[in-house]
């Protein structure tokens, strides 16, 4: 499901708000990144990202990382969901860790002016 370009141009600049959900299929990744979203615009975005692990017991880990850096402390075990808040996002991207393979769910805004 997408919601893009809800648009609200009443101040100046616009503003839009738009939300983004997925489901993947994430294993162990060995430590290579699994890209999500990738702003190709030159516009400055901001959102929140939630990330729910749908796996159970033995299955991978998924741990966010925004332009590339690996949030601290921020690793979704099987069965659990995390948000975060970043105020600045270029990439979205995940690193499985673990046995097996999970079904992940990932909603995010994106949010920006123009």
């Amino acid at each position: 499901m997408a919601q893009i370009g809800n648009c609200n141009n009443t101040v100046s600049p616009a503003v839009v708000n738009d939300a983004v959900c997925t489901t993947i299929s994430l294993s162990d990744t060995g430590g290579t990144p699994t890209i999500i979203y990738e702003n190709s615009s030159t516009f400055l975005i901001n959102g929140t990202i939630l990330i729910e692990n749908n796996g159970v017991g033995a299955s991978p880990t998924a741990a966010l990382l925004i332009d590339g850096v690996q949030i601290p402390g921020f690793v979704v075990a099987p069965g659990s969901s995390r948000s975060y808040t970043a105020p600045t996002i270029n990439t979205i991207s995940l690193i499985g860790a673990g046995a097996g393979t999970t079904s992940i769910k990932i909603a995010f805004s994106l949010n920006y002016r123009f």
